[in-house]
């Protein structure tokens, strides 16, 4: 969907929110308050987040992929989490 011009920007925000959350997590330090409200700010913004994905970009992919393109989606998912396609 990325290679789609009505989707481009929308799927590169949240690839840059997935990304900005993964080098703040393991850079906090929750015993120091400053970094606890930088946490709880993150959370927060994780919450908006998950919102984009399910209300906006997943149901959107429902008619936007053919069914070769939810393949390749899913073997890409499957690739980046195996500890989860195990099961």
């Amino acid at each position: 969907m990325r290679d789609d011009p009505e989707y481009t920007d929308y799927i590169d925000a949240l690839v840059a929110e997935h990304r900005e959350l993964a080098a703040l997590l393991p850079a906090l330090d929750l015993t120091d308050p400053t970094d606890a409200g930088r946490f709880k700010a993150a959370a927060d913004e994780l919450h908006h987040h998950i919102a984009k994905e399910e209300d906006g970009l997943f149901p959107a992919s429902l008619t936007a992929l053919s069914g070769d393109e939810w393949d390749v989606s899913m073997a890409a998912w499957r690739a980046a989490h195996p500890q989860e396609s195990e099961s």
